[in-house]
């Protein structure tokens, strides 16, 4: 479940990075409401919701059982809590691009290339080292009240959730339109 909301989060901050170097390059216009929604949903869910399912929910479990990674989950606790100060950059970048501000479109690219490798940093880390000692560590009821927290609210681009709710389901929809493969479905330029 967890490596699944690290697929679809992944995908979309791909996209991000792959959009504005296209823009910075000139190869592709700005779609802002498009880039809007991408920063929305990065909020609203990543942010908002996986991130201190993680730190409420997981990490405490893990340290329950076992020390051994307690330097790793403090290092991805601030990570957490620095990535929001990441999303607002991108968001003021954003608006100086919108109000076609010399220099924002090449700014706001390195930001969300900057963004996306933090991100790749960070799932990578949890991914190498948390999920596995997690595995090991944790008994089937930790299990079912880890799942039960983080699918109280499900990644809105994950499996079924997308079909619940019309503006997830446009977004997905633009957002691979987009983009090209192999982050979406758009044409390659």
């Amino acid at each position: 479940m967890i490596q699944g909301e690290h697929r679809a989060m992944s995908a979309v901050i791909e996209a991000l990075r792959h959009v504005a170097d296209e823009i910075a390059s000139h190869d592709l216009e700005p779609d802002y409401k498009m880039l809007w929604s991408i920063l929305y949903y990065v909020d609203q869910y990543p942010e908002s919701h996986h991130h201190p399912n993680e730190e409420r929910v997981l990490f405490p479990r893990i340290r329950a059982r076992t020390h051994a990674i307690d330097a790793t989950l403090d290092e991805l606790g601030r990570q957490h809590a620095g990535s929001r100060p990441h999303l607002d950059v991108l968001r003021n970048l954003l608006g100086r691009m919108e109000a076609d501000i010399p220099g924002a479109r090449e700014a706001f690219a390195a930001k969300a290339r900057e963004y996306a490798d933090f991100h790749l940093r960070h799932m990578g880390l949890e991914e190498r080292e948390v999920l596995p000692k997690a595995r090991e560590v944790l008994d089937d009821a930790d299990w079912t009240a880890i799942a039960a927290q983080f699918n109280a609210e499900p990644d809105p681009l994950r499996s079924a959730a997308v079909n619940g709710n019309a503006w997830f389901r446009d977004f997905y929809r633009r957002l691979v339109a987009l983009v090209p493969e192999p982050w979406g479905v758009g044409s390659r330029r």
